[in-house]
């Protein structure tokens, strides 16, 4: 039996599914989109969004989320092509392939998506409203332009719900 919510709240539709994936549709302007994807110096552009030390916050992020919980946290950063759902979902598929556990974050900037995916064991302890009230915080700083503190704050709120192994 598969469920699923939908809540709004600050401007944002979140969905949820049984596994605890949430989708944000975040209202972001396409100003802020094209800002959030656009050169911000000589080490980032579309193809690299992240600076050196915004990738350093999220692979420690990454790293400590896997460490504590026992789960294997992953983030994706790009194109999730018209059914970003089943794209993530298919990423997913292959995490669950390597290991027991995995959670998945899939977020496209251009597109204004992004896919919280659960499966498991990481669904038993990563709640949907847990992962809906990520995907909110998350949203905010997006809307705010920082993609890396955006995923961080996820990560960290992911990872604090699903307590340590």
């Amino acid at each position: 039996m598969q469920s699923s919510s939908t809540a709004s709240a600050l401007g944002a539709d979140l969905h949820t599914d049984r596994d605890g994936a949430a989708t944000v549709d975040p209202y972001v302007t396409e100003q802020r989109a094209k800002d959030l994807t656009t050169r911000r110096d000589s080490q980032s552009g579309p193809d690299r969004p992240f600076k050196p030390a915004q990738l350093a916050r999220i692979d420690e992020a990454l790293t400590l989320a896997s460490r504590e919980t026992g789960l294997l946290f992953s983030v994706y950063v790009g194109e999730l092509g018209t059914d970003s759902r089943a794209t993530a979902e298919a990423m997913f598929g292959k995490l669950s392939g390597r290991h027991h556990a995995p959670v998945l974050l899939a977020i496209s900037p251009a597109q204004r998506r992004l896919e919280i995916v659960t499966g498991g064991e990481s669904a038993r302890r990563i709640p949907n409203r847990v992962a809906s009230l990520a995907a909110l915080a998350m949203r905010g700083s997006f809307a705010n332009g920082d993609l890396a503190g955006g995923i961080v704050t996820g990560l960290r709120q992911l990872a604090d719900a699903a307590g340590v192994a």
